[in-house]
Formats: C-alpha cells, sequence, structure tokens
C-alpha cells in the first residue's frame, strides 16, 4: 500500500465527502435543478468511484465537477452567460 500524501489525503476525503451522503440540502437543491432544466442531464457517481458529477446537455459535457455541492451553482453560472 502506498502512504497518502497530505495533498492526496485531503482531495480524497472531499470527493468522498460530497459523495456519500448528500446533505439534506443539496438533494432538494438537485430536484429543484433538474426540474428547471429538463434538457440537462446531471449523472450520479455512484459506482464510478471517483466522486464526479458530470452535467450533459444534448450529449456535450457542461462540466464536471467533484462533489454535488458546486455542481448546480456553475451550471447556473454557465447558464447564465450563455
Amino acid at each position: 500500500m502506498v502512504p497518502l500524501t497530505p495533498i492526496t489525503a485531503v482531495a480524497r476525503y472531499w470527493a468522498v465527502m460530497d459523495v456519500v451522503p448528500p446533505s439534506e440540502g443539496q438533494v432538494p437543491r438537485l430536484r429543484a435543478f433538474r426540474a428547471e432544466h429538463p434538457d440537462i442531464e446531471i449523472a450520479s457517481p455512484a459506482g464510478s468511484r471517483t466522486g464526479r458529477w458530470p452535467a450533459y446537455q444534448g450529449g456535450t459535457t457542461l462540466v464536471v465537477k467533484f462533489g454535488l455541492r458546486q455542481l448546480p451553482g456553475r451550471l447556473d453560472e454557465l447558464l447564465a452567460s450563455g
């Protein structure tokens, strides 16, 4: 087993914290975003072991975030900018 460097350990910790379990505020926010933007698919990282939440529109990747917390906000920014 290879020891983790402090940076790797922190990155893994935050990726896990964003995936399992999502806080109570994240799930309603994700549902609301999906209801407002049915044309955008947000894929769960479940089973991927990466912790990445990708968002697609028409088969094109819009954004990939390590964690659900930042994803809806970043998507709102992208959609507002056109």
